[in-house]
C-alpha cells in the first residue's frame, strides 16, 4: 500500500487525510504547523468596505461576522465557510491566491479594507491593493505555529514505513515544520501550489506533483497523479 503523510493542520479530521484514505492510500496526519487564534473584536470591523479573509481559519477566528461590509473569500473553501455562518461572499477570485485576489477585488479606490489573516502571512494582497488605492488594515486573526512538539513522535513513526512515497505539503509553514521536527527531504513532495512548492525546492525536496486548484481536491487529484495505485485484477 502507498503511505503518504498529510501534514495539514487538521491531524486525523483532515478532510484531506480522509480522502485519500477513501481512495486506498495509507495516510499519516502529521501536523507540522498549527493555527492559534489571536484575540480581537470582529465588530470592530463594522465600519470597513470590505473585510477579505484568506482563510477557513480567518472564517473561524470571528466569533461574530459585522453587518454592512462585504466579504471576500480567497477560494472555495473560504466561501463555504463564509455560507456556513450565513454569509454570501461578494468576491471570489477565479484563483485561490492572494495576488489574483489583490488584483481582481472589485471598487477598492478610495475604500477601507479590513484583512483578516494569520500573523506570518505574505506581503502581495496588501501591497496590492495599497497599489489600487485601498487604505487597508492588516488584522491578525490567528498564528501560524511551525513543528508543533506534539506532532515529532507522530512523525519519526510515518519516516519508518518503508512504504512512503510522498509528504504533502500545503503551506511553506508545514514544510519548515517538517524540517524543523526532524524529517529529511528524503521523501518526494506534493504541494497545493506554485509559493509552496518553492518553499519545499529551497528545502531539498524533489516535487513530483503539483495541485491544479489550491483545495483538497487539487491536493487529491495530485497525490492520484502522482502516486497512482495499482489495481489488481483476480478475475
Amino acid at each position: 500500500m502507498i503511505a503518504v503523510i498529510v501534514t495539514r493542520p487538521g491531524g486525523e479530521s483532515d478532510p484531506l487525510a480522509q480522502a485519500l484514505r477513501q481512495r486506498g492510500y495509507r495516510v499519516y496526519a502529521v501536523p507540522t504547523m498549527q493555527t492559534e487564534p489571536m484575540e480581537f473584536d470582529p465588530l470592530s470591523l463594522a465600519q470597513f468596505d470590505w473585510i477579505v479573509l484568506t482563510s477557513v481559519q480567518g472564517v473561524r477566528a470571528m466569533a461574530d461576522l459585522p453587518v454592512g461590509p462585504r466579504f471576500a473569500a480567497i477560494g472555495p473553501q473560504t466561501a463555504r465557510a463564509l455560507r456556513e455562518r450565513g454569509v454570501e461572499p461578494a468576491h471570489i477570485p477565479a484563483h485561490a491566491d492572494g495576488a489574483d485576489l489583490g488584483e481582481t477585488l472589485p471598487d477598492v479606490q478610495d475604500k477601507r479594507i479590513a484583512l483578516v489573516r494569520a500573523s506570518a502571512a505574505d506581503r502581495d494582497l496588501p501591497d496590492i491593493l495599497r497599489r489600487r488605492g485601498a487604505t487597508v488594515e492588516e488584522v491578525t486573526a490567528y498564528r501560524t505555529v511551525e513543528a508543533p512538539a506534539a506532532s515529532a513522535d507522530q512523525l519519526q513513526t510515518a519516516l519508518t514505513d518503508s512504504d512512503l512515497a510522498a509528504v504533502v505539503f500545503a503551506s511553506g509553514s508545514a514544510v519548515r515544520g517538517f524540517v524543523d521536527l526532524g524529517g529529511s527531504a528524503r521523501p518526494p513532495a506534493v504541494t497545493i501550489g506554485p509559493r509552496t512548492t518553492a518553499g519545499a525546492r529551497e528545502l531539498g525536496f524533489q516535487v513530483i506533483a503539483e495541485a491544479a486548484t489550491h483545495s483538497v481536491s487539487g491536493l487529491v487529484n495530485a497525490v492520484i497523479r502522482a502516486l497512482p495505485l495499482e489495481v489488481e485484477n483476480n478475475a
